[in-house]
């Protein structure tokens, strides 16, 4: 004859121990009795259940609500830095132009002013445009 199996022979205690009378006795679960539908007893548990439905219903909305109102405002900022960054990849492409220009100059090539205010209103014009097109 073969050994049985310790987790088979455990799981075969628990279970005529749950079956035991003692066992009912002592759970709290609680049983639900039929009730009849005209009883007070049975008229305040629906009014008792219906109120918590709407607490619930509620609050889930309420937290839908909420979740909504975090996306939007998550997605503004989204918006606010995506400018920013274009404004200061553009600040800095014309700094970077500036630096060539000063660095050039030092090696005989030399930026007029003219040249100077082109590539600054270029870059505020295309800062510009960005935020045109972004606020589109």
């Amino acid at each position: 004859m073969a050994p049985r199996n310790p987790i088979k022979r455990d799981i075969d205690d628990l279970s005529s121990d749950c079956s035991s009378d003692s066992f009912r006795k002592s759970s709290k679960i609680k049983r639900t009795h039929s009730l009849d539908k005209d009883s007070d007893e049975y008229k305040k548990r629906r009014e008792r259940n219906n109120l918590a439905v709407k607490k619930s219903r509620s609050k889930t909305k309420l937290k839908t609500q909420q979740t909504v109102e975090r996306v939007n405002q998550l997605r503004e900022e989204n918006e606010m830095l995506e400018a920013k960054i274009k404004i200061l990849t553009k600040e800095l492409s014309f700094l970077k132009d500036l630096f060539l220009a000063h660095a050039g100059s030092a090696h005989g090539q030399n930026l007029t002013d003219a040249e100077l205010s082109y590539l600054k209103s270029e870059v505020d014009l295309k800062t510009v445009n960005g935020n045109v097109n972004h606020s589109a």
